[in-house]
């Protein structure tokens, strides 16, 4: 025996509640991969490019996280040029992003088609009330038009909650995504440099530059 705030809602009850299980099943989905994703600390990171530098490759120990998949293949191809290389990381960070923002546009989609369906919902109970206001003998009062109400916005109601965490949902875990991707894109450029014996730390090696002589006005250089 289905509820009785179910049956009020009309034919677009079991849209709704199709789209709300889909939401919920695509979020717990999303949540766990997500959870999953980590970069690594300061300690680990500069652990490291030290040993890209020294080319100590064998006493690297790599967890098992997602951003040691992308150094791990990166050192498998070490003896490649570096375009190669480039190459190689940029199809598999565009496989890893493919990975991360799958589902998300079907819980915008979701977030967007559910307040629709609640407002057909709401437009369809309307038509419904005002046929029967329209049969009927006795006087319309205030109490009447407020019972046929309640029960056509119910859907609009319904709709809003689905599509404010679907929406939410959606947007959150595609900027977790790319703040990852461009922390992970970034430690992997280090990575880069490393195994050329390059370094962006320059606190080790101060770069001086000289600033250029004065010129005098009027006066002319001589070689």
């Amino acid at each position: 025996m289905l509820p009785q705030w179910f049956v009020a809602m009309g034919p677009v009850a079991w849209p709704l509640l199709a789209c709300s299980v889909l939401v919920l099943v695509l979020a717990v989905e999303r949540l766990v991969l997500f959870s999953q994703l980590s970069l690594c600390s300061r300690a680990q990171e500069k652990q490291l490019l030290t040993l890209c530098q020294s080319a100590r490759f064998a006493q690297a120990q790599l967890p098992t996280r997602s951003w040691a998949k992308g150094v791990a293949l990166l050192l498998a191809h070490r003896q490649l040029a570096q375009p190669q290389r480039e190459e190689v990381l940029g199809c598999w960070l565009m496989e890893e992003r493919q990975r991360q923002t799958r589902h998300l546009r079907l819980l915008q989609l979701l977030g967007v088609l559910a307040p629709m369906l609640g407002l057909l919902g709401t437009v369809l109970g309307m038509l419904d009330m005002f046929a029967d206001i329209a049969t009927t003998d006795k006087p319309v009062t205030p109490a009447l038009l407020a019972d046929g109400l309640w029960q056509a916005l119910y859907t609009t109601a319904w709709g809003m909650l689905i599509a404010v965490p679907a929406l939410g949902v959606g947007q959150g875990f595609s900027l977790w995504s790319n703040l990852y991707l461009d922390r992970l894109q970034a430690l992997l450029n280090r990575c880069q440099l490393a195994l050329a014996g390059l370094s962006l730390d320059l606190s080790s090696k101060p770069v001086a530059v000289e600033a250029p002589a004065p010129v005098v006005p009027g006066k002319v250089a001589t070689a």
